[in-house]
């Protein structure tokens, strides 16, 4: 069944659903109308929690009355928590795991119900290409939104598993400001600043600037974690109903390969002893260590640079109609320079000679994205609407230089960088290797949330997708610098959603959502990589008890992800197509509860996850980098008898993620070696493995006097070495160790 026929149904059971439900409830209405409204809570005395959701519907809507899931971290909590990075703040959320490729300095890396998500900022998609990362940090952001599920139908570009929404911090009429001074091991020194004000009596032109400068090292001794950040903005008033606000972002990070792509042996399995004739030829030397930097400390480096203008414009016609757009052009650029353990990496049978793949890019993206909405709020009789119709738009060329080649072996156990010299040790097997893509899309999309009687929420919504899409790029069979033209694609997805709101506050709810993703590349015979699409059914219940704070949600879902891209046997070692399929289920729990002096956020969720269509080796297999179990609790004690003193721990659960594992077939190694002097590595077929389970533990404590505040977080508090995810190509990777950093801030 096609996209579009997909369309058609899904339009005739909204219509379907509305004029049922319209009829039926009518008949209730005067009964209802005499019953206590829904209690629904905006606010939270310690900001710690969020009830509404401008991510999930594009519209601020209470979350008790969102018919999907949704996690919201507020600033108070990213402070809490003691966040570093977008990654580190989502640690607590269900469902969600940040342990893709483990401790990386490179980028915030995660999956939501086994899908990677698309990452955007105030609702405009953020990230565009490869090795061109535009890393937020959480001090410029006020919330972090966490829709999971298909989210196409308001979005467009998304994956099955959801969306990762930042909202920046804008300028606010009270005058205020911060200072903030950080200090952490691994020689972290931080300074932040943030000032927001009016500029004129009336309040009408407001402004905010926030700046950030950090040197700081990382568990690597040879790599980085510099950055420079400037964030200025200024809101326009222009009478009571029209509203503009501009932000600018500018930002420059110098750090290096923190991901070291580790071979299975010597990290999750042990080394073996190399043996011939009973003798021990080469003995194991152990494990390697978690912060051995297999690179290059004179070649290494990942430093990106990235300027935006944001535009968002908002205004009121009159109590029903209202506009809003959002628009941004970015211009951002990425040069990584890395060596790293081959895709199949294993030690030679000498037992410390590590082969390194080398890799230099210079990649550049340049982006105008834009999203205009048109709000319609009104009621039917007993129905409340909440219309929303949007147009989006993005215009994206992301373009690439690199080289690839061998860089030589290194020994893991005692590491000599003192002879390198790039320029001769460097064997570049491609050079100078261009690609360009480029994409255009357009999307049209409509959402009417209705509320019925005050009791039934009927939400739903339809999206149209249209995409041109066009690439340069090198044929490595002939050597030939080919140039498609554009190629045009389209995707209807929708979204329906049925929620009841009970008295006492629990809401329970089914949904049905999709999703698609364009997928840049062509299959075996030419033709471009079809996009990928997901549906997901989904049950849950919400609750919200009368008279407290507190926020509860359970979920159910299933997930069918297909156009599921795989590498197949063709003329080049990357030949792709698209005969995948992945179906994903699982269930999560969410609860986020607030006493006077209590705050508790915990969460669970399970994950069952198989390939369902594939090649032969990956069939009846679950994805990687997807754990099957996660539990995670946080709790903040702010006791009454110590005024400004608190006190905070958490811990996380990951249970296992499952990969092939090649070993070494170490008998063969040396019989190639005595017969032809090959020391290329032999490997045994590959069979199903896990990584171990883990828990870690979290820890702060802080005090605040009058303006001045002083906390301490430690993450990972006793220093446990993980293994986060090992990859069937051959790659494991270390999580973060220990972290201690030391906050003082000033508000004024």
């Amino acid at each position: 069944m096609s996209a579009v026929d997909h369309g058609v149904k899904l339009t005739k059971l909204m219509i379907a659903m509305s004029v049922f439900w319209g009829s039926s409830v009518f008949a209730q209405e005067s009964a209802l109308e005499k019953e206590d409204e829904i209690e629904i809570i905006t606010v939270n005395s310690t900001g710690l929690i969020a009830y509404d959701s401008a991510g999930a519907s594009k519209s601020d809507v209470p979350i008790i009355e969102t018919p999907a899931s949704v996690s919201v971290i507020t600033e108070q909590r990213i402070t809490d928590l003691g966040s570093q990075t977008v990654q580190d703040a989502l640690g607590y959320v269900a469902g969600l795991y940040n342990g893709t490729y483990g401790y990386d300095s490179r980028g915030d890396w995660s999956t939501i119900r086994g899908a990677a998500p698309t990452t955007y900022l105030d609702g405009l998609k953020l990230m565009f290409g490869n090795y061109n990362n535009t890393r937020m940090n959480p001090y410029s952001l006020s919330r972090i939104e966490v829709i999971k599920g298909p989210a196409s139908v308001l979005y467009g570009q998304g994956t099955t598993g959801g969306i990762i929404n930042l909202a920046s911090k804008l300028p606010q009429v009270e005058t205020s400001g911060q200072i903030q001074a950080e200090v952490g091991n691994n020689d972290r020194y931080q300074l932040a600043g943030d000032v927001t004000g009016s500029l004129n009596s009336n309040d009408s032109v407001l402004y905010r600037m926030i700046g950030l400068v950090r040197d700081s090292g990382t568990q690597f001794d040879y790599v980085d974690d510099n950055a420079v950040i400037l964030s200025p903005s200024m809101t326009f008033y222009m009478g009571d109903a029209t509203e503009l606000t501009l932000l600018g972002n500018y930002q420059k990070l110098e750090t290096g390969s923190t991901g070291q792509f580790y071979p299975h042996e010597g990290t999750v399995v042990p080394v073996s002893d190399v043996t011939y004739g009973g003798q021990v030829l080469y003995a194991s030397q152990g494990d390697l260590s978690s912060t051995t930097f297999i690179s290059e400390p004179e070649f290494d480096r990942y430093d990106t640079e990235s300027y935006s203008l944001t535009a968002m414009f908002k205004h009121e016609f009159n109590d029903v109609l209202s506009l809003q757009t959002a628009m941004r052009y970015m211009d951002s650029q990425a040069d990584y320079d890395s060596m790293y353990s081959s895709f199949t990496p294993a030690l030679a049978f000498d037992n410390e000679s590590l082969s390194r793949a080398a890799y230099s890019s210079d990649a550049t993206a340049k982006a105008f994205t834009a999203d205009t909405r048109l709000y319609a709020i009104f009621d039917t009789g007993a129905i409340e609407h909440e219309v929303v119709f949007g147009f989006d738009y993005q215009n994206v060329e992301y373009t690439n230089v690199y080289d690839s080649g061998y860089g030589g072996t290194i020994n893991p156990y005692t590491p000599d960088y003192s002879a390198f010299n790039a320029a001769t040790d460097i064997i570049w097997w491609y050079q100078d290797i261009p690609s360009k893509d480029e994409a255009k899309q357009t999307g049209v999309y409509v959402q009417d949330s209705m509320k019925i009687a005050e009791r039934v929420i009927v939400s739903g919504a339809l999206r149209y997708d249209y995409i041109e899409q066009k690439s340069r790029y090198y044929d490595f069979e002939t050597g030939m610098l080919n140039q498609t033209g554009w190629k045009d694609q389209e995707a209807v997805t929708g979204r329906l959603g049925l929620m009841y709101l009970f008295e006492v506050g629990i809401s329970p709810y089914i949904s049905y959502s999709q999703s698609f993703e364009p997928i840049n590349g062509q299959d075996p015979s030419g033709l471009a990589l079809k996009p990928l699409e997901g549906e997901q059914y989904e049950v849950g219940v919400k609750y919200q008890p009368r008279g407290t704070e507190h926020l509860i949600t359970l979920s159910a879902y299933d997930i069918d992800q297909k156009n599921y891209v795989v590498n197949v046997d063709g003329t080049t070692p990357t030949q792709q197509d698209q005969i995948g399929k992945v179906n994903i289920k699982g269930v999560e729990l969410e609860a986020q509860l607030a006493w006077e002096q209590l705050d508790i956020y915990a969460s669970y969720a399970f994950t069952d996850s198989e390939v369902k269509e594939g090649t032969d080796d990956i069939v009846g297999r679950p994805l990687e980098s997807t754990p099957d179990n996660q539990a995670s609790i946080w709790a903040t004690y702010r006791p009454a008898q110590l005024e400004g003193f608190k006190i905070g721990a958490g811990a996380r659960y990951v249970g296992q993620t499952e990969f092939l594992l090649q070993t070494r077939d170490t008998d063969a190694m040396v019989a190639n070696y005595l017969l032809t002097e090959d020391v290329t590595p032999v490997f045994n077929e590959g069979i199903a493995y896990q990584t171990d389970d883990y828990t870690l533990f979290d820890f702060m404590i802080g005090y605040q006097y009058d303006d001045y505040s002083i906390a301490l977080n430690v993450k990972n508090v006793t220093d446990k070495e993980v293994i986060t995810t090992c990859m069937s190509r051959g790659d494991c990777f270390y999580g973060q160790e220990r972290t201690v950093i030391a906050t003082l801030t000033y508000d004024f």
